[in-house]
């Protein structure tokens, strides 16, 4: 039934779901207990497998992330460089396929000289 203004009563709005005001109370109770059951159920297993909302990306295998690097020459060269980046105090090769060797040190007086000449030729008859 409309009331005098053109609104129709609240009971009539809530009569054809709920009986009530406390049994629309109560089924709303019931539903946000069910959301948050359900939430906390989907953060488990989001939690128990490691992959959150940000995972986005499918879990390749190992050959396949492989070709799908090597098919990428921007990916290829970015993982080379952090990786040779990563290589702290590895002497690397000068382009010649030489390694890269510490400059040969020279004696700067007769001592040094006789004591560098007499250490060789020790090392030469061991």
């Amino acid at each position: 039934m409309e009331e005098e203004n053109g609104k129709q009563d609240p009971a009539e709005l809530l009569a054809g779901k709920f009986k009530s005001v406390d049994a629309l109370v109560r089924a709303y109770g019931e539903l946000e207990a069910e959301f948050t059951r359900r939430s906390q159920r989907l953060k488990t297993l989001e939690e128990s497998t490691g992959k959150g909302e940000a995972d986005a990306h499918p879990v390749m295998d190992g050959d396949a992330l492989y070709r799908a690097v090597s098919e990428n020459e921007d990916v290829k060269a970015r993982v080379l460089g952090d990786y040779l980046g990563s290589l702290r105090g590895v002497p690397l090769l000068n382009g010649r396929g030489a390694g890269v060797t510490a400059p040969v040190p020279s004696p700067t007086t007769i001592r040094e000289a006789g004591a560098l000449a007499l250490s060789f030729l020790r090392n030469q008859h061991q």
